[in-house]
């Protein structure tokens, strides 16, 4: 921690004194930054209608909705941060790493999200799109710009009513099912290079990360452990409640309850 001479700063003046340094610093400038904060923009207007700031995309991906290592995913993911297409390019040794060695396209983050099959991105979107559709009539096509922002896709019924919870599953199920995607893709090219999953193991997987994603938002309706920054009891039931087996026979609050996720259901473990 840099000091003045002769000056004693506490922690909090400190940590003040540290930000404004910061704040006279130029932050680094990234293309692909922008371009991503563009394409997030497009996506939610064409979906949602209403154009996004950039200020406005940040924050969406600082929501507690959002797991806490999804967010800095997702937050990296904008900033393009990660080891793939481009970033080789500019070392002849390693160029081919840039291209994806399944479909031999340019390995772009987009295309480990939404087109290479050996990831097992298809079957992953496939049973995220039936969680959803067990609940809502519409899967919205996804695009990079709308995986990115999904935090602020908004969906209101025909009454012009904003259906809060709606936008709320959207965003938790699709950010945790593209982190998922990116955990294959490491495993494969990383920690296991050449092994392919079985699509039982893909799904099983995809259960076990959906049923994380419930059991976060439960524990985090606990106002004792949490005060002012736990979760609405009766969001996170508006949230999940359609997509619970034999619902009518559960009662109205099942927070405290253990669950799993199926494709098409949640039931009792």
């Amino acid at each position: 921690m840099f000091k003045l001479p002769g000056i004693k700063l506490s922690n909090g003046s400190q940590r003040i004194f540290t930000r404004a340094i910061k704040a006279l610093r130029p932050m680094p400038h990234r293309k692909s930054t922008f371009i991503n904060l563009d394409r997030t923009r497009c996506a939610i207007e064409e979906i949602s209608g209403y154009t996004p700031t950039d200020t406005t995309i940040w924050l969406s991906i600082r929501s507690t909705t959002l797991q806490r290592l999804t967010r800095e995913f997702l937050w990296k993911c904008i900033h393009n941060m990660f080891r793939v297409g481009d970033f080789w390019a500019h070392i002849d040794t390693m160029k081919l790493n840039g291209r994806c060695h399944f479909c031999e396209a340019p390995e772009t983050l987009e295309h480990i999200a939404l087109e290479c099959e050996v990831h097992g991105q298809r079957v992953i979107w496939k049973l995220t799109r039936e969680l959803w559709l067990k609940k809502y009539n519409e899967w919205p096509t996804l695009s990079w710009g709308l995986i990115l922002g999904c935090n602020l896709a908004r969906f209101k019924s025909n009454k012009g009513i904003l259906i809060r919870e709606k936008g709320r599953l959207f965003a938790i199920i699709v950010s945790a099912a593209w982190h998922l995607i990116w955990k294959l893709r490491m495993n494969r090219v990383i920690s296991s290079p050449g092994m392919a999953l079985k699509e039982e193991n893909i799904h099983n997987l995809w259960l076990k990360t959906m049923n994380a994603a419930l059991t976060r938002d439960r524990i985090l309706t606990n106002k004792t452990r949490f005060g002012p920054l736990s979760f609405k009891k009766k969001l996170v039931l508006n949230t999940w409640s359609g997509l619970l087996m034999d619902e009518d026979s559960l009662p109205d609050d099942w927070i405290h309850e253990k669950w799993v996720c199926d494709p098409k259901t949640m039931q009792l473990e």
